[in-house]
């Protein structure tokens, strides 16, 4: 697969992070550790992954950068990677779903999803290709869950027994957290 071209980038900034589209040239030793970690993997329900650099490079060009991105977010200064963002726009019906790993635990609790998801809620609202974006974290993903309800989502349902857990096989509740673009733009002019 080709690299994504300059028109499916996405390259956004905020006070410290840089957000753009990831290429195969991301894959990086850090990003490996991220996938064969428990402590990073647990929380979103999946399993350890042990890639090899060639694996994750193969991975990333599976995007096609359109319908469906990886968002890499990097701080601004000295560009090191801390996480990504996986995105999946259904154009028919106008959303988004959002999934964010925080891989580099230096980075967890420091408000790193809080300021990197309103700019890409900022972006994607505004392209006005999508009206709503959601998230679906397991209940026991507890940083996630915070972050939702610190940022204003709404939690539109909770799916009892849903998902089985990728350690033990025990059912597991899944939320869904919504944002629709009118409750954005009013949460962002209340400041």
């Amino acid at each position: 697969m080709t690299p994504p071209d300059d028109n499916n980038m996405l390259k956004l900034t905020t006070d410290r992070f840089l957000l753009r589209t990831c290429v195969a040239s991301d894959a990086s030793d850090r990003w490996i550790g991220w996938a064969a970690d428990p402590e990073v993997m647990h929380p979103l329900n999946a399993s350890v992954t042990q890639f090899t650099r060639q694996g994750l490079a193969d991975y990333i060009d599976r995007f096609d950068n359109e319908h469906r991105c990886l968002i890499g977010i990097f701080l601004k200064k000295g560009g090191l990677q801390i996480g990504f963002y996986i995105l999946d726009l259904n154009e028919r019906h106008r959303h988004l779903a959002m999934n964010v790993v925080i891989g580099d635990k230096d980075w967890w609790g420091r408000k790193v999803v809080l300021e990197t998801r309103a700019a890409l809620l900022d972006h994607f609202f505004a392209s006005g290709r999508v009206e709503k974006v959601f998230g679906t974290p397991i209940s026991r993903n507890f940083p996630a869950v915070f972050n939702y309800k610190a940022q204003g989502w709404t939690l539109e349902g909770t799916f009892r027994g849903h998902l089985t857990s990728a350690r033990d096989g025990t059912r597991l509740d899944q939320y869904q957290f919504a944002m629709q673009r009118e409750d954005w733009i009013r949460l962002r002019g209340s400041g």
